[in-house]
């Protein structure tokens, strides 16, 4: 079933929320297009994602961010030291798309839905349903409330817990602090990416990053 996108924002009473979205199945041709994408970014095969990206694709603000050579000076994705392509594309492909328009795809959500008045620097989305926001950064911790979809306000870098895991201590926007695991977080300055429909072919038109 494909979920639906809801911005709730309902003043001094319930929390904002950025809930999933996936148009990915609307289209069949661009359904295709992401199997071959996915393909590619799961072998790290660079002529396979060359073939999947527009001649002109934007990788930057300025005039001058654009086409493959420009994206390969960006993204380097050769660079087996330097992965970020790869993950970059990867957590795209886990957030689904947003169908703009017939010609227009969009992802992730969390960031090309963020709403305009919150600071994206300071904010973060969580990524998943009911995630723990717990009193101290251990996994058994007691839970102050859980978490689905919900934007918060970073309060610091991430810290380490007991075991491997990552911890980011947030606070919601009706005012509950703790700490939530750093893998359920968003930020809404993650990599965006743009695909479009041209003569029929549907290609990565735009991946940029703040």
């Amino acid at each position: 079933m494909m979920l639906a996108l809801a911005l709730v924002a309902v003043l001094g009473a319930q929390p904002v929320a950025l809930y999933p979205v996936d148009d990915t199945n609307r289209d069949p041709g661009f359904r295709a297009f992401v199997q071959r994408l996915q393909a590619a970014v799961t072998k790290r095969d660079t002529k396979a994602l060359r073939k999947l990206t527009a001649e002109d694709v934007v990788c930057g603000p300025a005039k001058e961010d654009k086409g493959w050579k420009k994206f390969v000076e960006k993204w380097r994705p050769d660079d087996p030291q330097e992965p970020k392509l790869w993950l970059a594309l990867a957590d795209i492909l886990a957030a689904g798309f947003i169908r703009e328009h017939p010609r227009l795809y969009l992802s992730p959500y969390q960031v090309w839905r963020f709403p305009n008045d919150l600071d994206r620097k300071t904010h973060l989305v969580i990524a998943r349903d009911k995630s723990a926001l717990r009193e101290r950064p251990a996994i058994d911790a007691p839970v102050v409330t859980f978490l689905s979809f919900d934007i918060v306000e970073s309060l610091g870098p991430a810290v380490k817990g007991t075991g491997l895991a990552e911890w980011r201590p947030v606070r919601t926007l009706t005012g509950q602090q703790g700490f939530v695991l750093s893998r359920d977080l968003v930020s809404p300055l993650a990599p965006r990416a743009q695909f479009g429909l041209d003569r029929g072919r549907w290609q990565m038109i735009a991946l940029e990053e703040e």
